[in-house]
């Protein structure tokens, strides 16, 4: 044991100190933030860019101030909303004032005047024209002239406003008052609501299921990371011959054991920090769109995130150190570790399937298959807890099957440490697992 010890620790303190540790320890708490409020900002950016300027040529003056009114209300409550989610998210200061909708009405449909108005677009005097003539609202397909094409979120907006529009006057055209025009239009809000215990106090399912998708990332990356980093460490003490000192005062079980136990101290060390990190951010009243961070990552997630990382980390590291030791070159080696990543990515593809549906049988069945279990089992767990003999079953399996792979994977790595210059085929590997 103080082999094994001696080892981890030099594993973790030389890891600790290099300057890759600081830069994903940092790195990854920003990229969070990125993904997380980055989006509303930069939908307030887009939003609020100044006035907007659009012409509506329309034959019918009335189809043309509808949209014109449309427009302004569209731009202006989108606007709003997105402020709203920037304001709550990051607590900071009034919300932005919203961008305004410049609308002018052009009853000229001719084609000269619309080639007028599109060299204008052109020249950036305008920012869109939108084309609502007789032929086009017959055929419900009118035309939106723009120099921004891939602003989908400034289209959406356009798009909203003038279908509106035309369907308001059709319903006037019905008869249809305007209060009651308001009324059929006035939107109608779904809340989600958790059927576990707690009723409208329960976890929003929707804010479960992306704080669940978040953590299941999290948890791929590193298992992925981690499990690669005792890989090179084992290869570059081979390629090095520094594995032939080693073996002068310690066992090649205890080698292996220390390098599990050093780079796993690493990950946790690196999990704790962003733990901390989120738990700063939950005190301080932070949250995402709005959304308080407690209420995305509950203790049950937490506790089994651990947990899983423990259990994935052990059994991937393992086949890891394996592959390091099999080969001489980090070329073979990324041609041998794919046959790892298969169950990895089968896991992450099957994430969606199972966030929607944690009861089917294909989730049952990945939950308790120790390869995607620390995966799976995770996600059933954050999303839809199943009972606790599925968990307890899902553990033992996947504990039984780390020990298992202990016993051949120690094996191989006994042999594969000291075999230089040779490239491993099956039937070495077999040898090497009857003479170790």
């Amino acid at each position: 044991m103080h082999n094994i010890f001696m080892i981890a620790q030099r594993e973790y303190v030389e890891r600790v100190r290099s300057r890759s540790f600081l830069i994903m320890t940092v790195l990854v708490p920003v990229l969070m933030a990125a993904v997380t409020v980055g989006p509303s900002l930069l939908a307030v950016k887009l939003l609020n860019q100044g006035s907007k300027h659009f012409v509506v040529v329309a034959s019918r003056p009335s189809v043309g101030e509808a949209i014109k009114l449309q427009l302004s209300e569209s731009q202006e409550r989108e606007t709003k909303k997105a402020a709203e989610a920037k304001e709550k998210s990051l607590q900071r200061g009034e919300a932005l004032p919203p961008s305004k909708m410049i609308t002018d009405v052009d009853t000229n449909t001719s084609d000269l005047e619309r080639g007028r108005l599109t060299e204008k677009v052109r020249k950036r005097e305008l920012d869109g024209v939108i084309v609502a003539t007789d032929d086009a609202l017959a055929t419900h397909k009118l035309t939106y002239i723009t120099r921004d094409v891939s602003s989908f979120i400034q289209t959406a907006i356009v798009e909203q406003g003038v279908g509106e529009a035309l369907r308001r006057e059709t319903l006037k055209a019905k008869g249809l008052s305007q209060s009651e025009i308001d009324d059929v239009f006035k939107r109608t809000e779904l809340e989600p609501q958790n059927a576990e215990a707690g009723g409208p106090a329960a976890a929003n399912p929707q804010i479960t299921f992306f704080g669940s998708f978040f953590m299941v990332m999290i948890l791929y990356m590193s298992l992925l990371l981690y499990g690669i980093n005792v890989m090179r460490s084992v290869l570059e003490e081979k390629t090095s011959r520094i594995m032939e000192v080693l073996l002068s005062v310690a066992q090649p079980k205890e080698m292996m054991a220390g390098k599990i136990l050093g780079v796993g101290s690493v990950g946790l060390t690196q999990l704790a920090i962003w733990a901390l990190t989120a738990s700063g951010i939950a005190a301080s009243g932070l949250g995402v769109a709005g959304v308080p961070i407690t209420s995305i990552l509950s203790a049950k997630m937490l506790v089994a995130f651990v947990g899983f990382f423990l259990l994935g980390y052990a059994l991937y590291s393992t086949l890891y150190a394996a592959i390091g030791a099999m080969v001489n070159s980090e070329q073979e080696a990324q041609q041998i570790q794919f046959l790892v990543l298969i169950p990895i990515i089968a896991a992450i593809a099957l994430a969606f399937p199972v966030m929607q549906n944690p009861g089917s049988q294909i989730a049952i069945w990945t939950s308790m298959f120790p390869l995607t279990a620390p995966i799976i089992m995770f996600i059933r767990i954050a999303v839809q807890a199943p009972t606790w003999w599925e968990i307890a079953i899902s553990v033992a399996l996947t504990l039984a099957t780390t020990y298992g792979l202990i016993l051949l994977c120690g094996r191989i790595y006994r042999v594969g440490i000291l075999m230089y210059g040779k490239k491993p085929t099956l039937p070495e590997i077999m040898k090497w697992i009857r003479y170790a």
